[in-house]
């Protein structure tokens, strides 16, 4: 096994060291931090951002060179809340992990596709896909995994059918649906769980924390799990620098949560004012989403449940919105699209441009997203990245339009991204001929 991480590791090395030297002339750069746009260009020497200036850059011989004519560089854009491996159809979701996987590597293909160049996958996609994506194996954004979901027995991560067997309580097999969660009761089960994600490589830890949308035996209203639980898993967590993100949508959940040490709340619908403040003083980040509440009732399989359920979190949002902007409390970029509604990905650009200027909404996309993922300390092997800034991960995109004034154009990346880059390797570029230096 060191044989083979060895070798993983010099691969990522020499595919480093051999990134080819661009410049990128003639551009109007957003920055990812800076809510303007400011002219000048870019150059990347072995995948990172060597120097940003307002003035001419001259290349050294052999560097490849493209004209911006004057379009808009920004950062990749990052996602803070993927499922990559939940998109088969809902009513198919005891589909074999070869059709998982299978359809996976479609969705992370539109993902980067689709300009998002990190990640953060919250939970059910095993860290291994990950790596295959390192190693060029499969064609997607940089990923952090976080490995299968912890859910407590009739959780919301809890997909089992009625009639199957507890693991807990008969013995058998405690992950369920190609490894996307795992059933954990009880102290000790929720640190082996943890340990055994951070083991294959997930870089934070998610847990179900309160009621869910789409699932079938938790109320709404419903806390999980037990403080000790919670302290648990965080303590794994912690154990290796890194943190853990929770779904939940109360102010009761999110309480318990944070008063046991969870640093990320996903979703947070039907939060008070007060609690909001909590989250705020203790430096918690919310991470929500639009689109994915609006286009769940569509889903083929959902149930009358799902439905009454999703009615009440809905109600929430526009509050958690107003909540959010009130306390500035930090919430970045995601989507949390399942069930194969992936190619609704951009339209969160323009759900979100109704609530913060587009200005805003590229920083949640940028720069705010990938603070939030840099939470994972050590176990963040990529560097920085999310800004444009000298020294920094070469993530870029050129786009077509002006997406500061009518952030629309990014709905539609196949005509308005006209270059993407990851890691200082180009892998879409419709700018026109490119020149080598001489």
């Amino acid at each position: 096994m060191n044989k083979i991480l060895i070798a993983w590791g010099l691969c990522c090395l020499s595919v480093t060291a051999l990134a080819e030297n661009i410049l990128i002339e003639n551009v109007r750069i957003f920055n990812g931090v800076d809510e303007s746009l400011t002219p000048g260009h870019v150059l990347v020497e072995d995948g990172k951002i060597s120097k940003v200036s307002t003035a001419s850059i001259e290349p050294a011989e052999g560097t490849t060179v493209i004209d911006g004519a004057n379009r808009v560089l920004t950062p990749g854009f990052i996602d803070l809340h993927v499922h990559l491996t939940s998109h088969v159809p809902y009513n198919q979701i005891d589909a074999h992990g070869t059709v998982v996987g299978a359809v996976a590597n479609d969705v992370a293909r539109h993902f980067l596709d689709s300009g998002f160049t990190t990640v953060r996958d919250a939970g059910g996609t095993h860290p291994d896909l990950a790596k295959a994506i390192e190693l060029g194996t499969v064609y997607g954004p940089r990923v952090f995994p976080s490995g299968a979901i912890l859910s407590q027995t009739g959780g919301h991560g809890d997909w089992r059918h009625s009639s199957a067997p507890n693991p807990t309580l008969q013995g058998g097999n405690h992950y369920i649906h190609a490894d996307q969660a795992v059933i954990v009761d009880g102290v000790e089960q929720h640190l082996a769980a943890a340990r055994e994600n951070l083991r294959f490589g997930a870089t934070q830890i998610k847990i179900m924390g309160g009621g869910g949308v789409m699932s079938d035996y938790d109320p709404i209203h419903s806390l999980q799990p037990s403080p000790a639980e919670i302290r648990a898993a965080v303590q794994a967590a912690s154990d290796f620098g890194s943190y853990v993100l929770a779904h939940a949508y109360t102010s009761e959940a999110v309480r318990r949560l944070v008063d046991n040490g969870v640093r990320c709340i996903e979703h947070g619908l039907l939060i008070d004012d007060a609690t909001a403040q909590f989250v705020k003083k203790n430096n918690v980040v919310i991470s929500t989403q639009l689109v994915v509440f609006r286009a769940l009732k569509d889903l083929p399989g959902i149930s009358q449940t799902n439905l009454d359920k999703l009615a009440v979190v809905l109600e929430g949002q526009e509050n958690l919105i107003g909540l959010i902007k009130k306390y500035d409390i930090t919430t970045g970029f995601s989507t949390d699209l399942i069930g194969g509604v992936y190619p609704m990905l951009t339209r969160e650009f323009t759900e979100r441009a109704l609530y913060w200027s587009p200005a805003e909404v590229l920083v949640q996309a940028t720069s705010e997203s990938a603070r939030i993922i840099r939470m994972s300390g050590k176990l963040n092997r990529h560097g920085n990245f999310g800004e444009i800034k000298e020294g920094w991960v070469a993530d870029m995109l050129l786009i077509n339009g002006e997406p500061l004034h009518d952030i629309s154009v990014l709905r539609d990346p196949a005509n308005n991204l006209a270059l993407i880059m990851k890691g200082g390797k180009i892998v879409k570029n419709a700018v026109g001929e490119t020149e080598k230096a001489r």
